[in-house]
């Protein structure tokens, strides 16, 4: 199983039946997997990633549900941010997956503007706006990193978390680095 199995298997273990996105190219395998479980996860296709994230947000509010939302990397997970910032100040559970480049196309501290393909540093400019921002570099590491946004999004004052996504990481074997 890869990341992108396990977290919508996570999803749908947790009474998540309802995902709202848009695609782009570095959450295909995330998509992939969504589509493999199509009988159990119903994906809502938006017309931009602003759209997903309200109406995650709407739809959390309104089910009492984890809202989910999905986009692609760089100005696409960006698009997203008006959503986050409103489950943020009303107390509402939201994840938000975006894609992103993978690890080894990361600029990291080389103080280039990007390596990757509209790479961004979304953890960054999410930071004071979630819970919980985190881009996973391992796929070792995942099925901590989602179970701890998953609780950290649905307790206590309910709130956005991200996980922003690498392409090589969606991809990988759970377990595997």
């Amino acid at each position: 199983m890869n990341c992108s199995e396990y977290l919508v298997d996570y999803l749908i273990k947790n009474g998540i039946t309802d995902v709202f996105g848009y695609s782009g190219g570095y959450i295909v395998p995330f998509m992939d997997a969504l589509y493999a479980r199509k009988e159990e996860i119903k994906v809502h296709v938006c017309y931009n990633e602003q759209g997903c994230a309200y109406a995650a947000d709407g739809y959390a509010r309104t089910s009492g549900k984890l809202g989910v939302y999905f986009t692609t990397s760089g100005p696409g997970a960006v698009n997203a941010f008006g959503g986050l910032a409103d489950a943020w100040f009303d107390g509402v559970p939201l994840m938000g997956i975006s894609g992103n480049v993978p690890t080894n196309e990361q600029r990291g501290f080389s103080g280039v503007r990007q390596n990757g393909f509209q790479e961004m540093e979304i953890v960054s400019m999410t930071k004071h706006i979630t819970k919980y921002s985190v881009s996973p570099n391992h796929a070792e590491t995942f099925p901590d990193i989602v179970s701890r946004a998953y609780k950290l999004a649905t307790t206590g004052r309910k709130g956005g978390v991200v996980i922003d996504f690498p392409y090589d990481i969606q991809k990988a074997s759970v377990g595997c680095r």
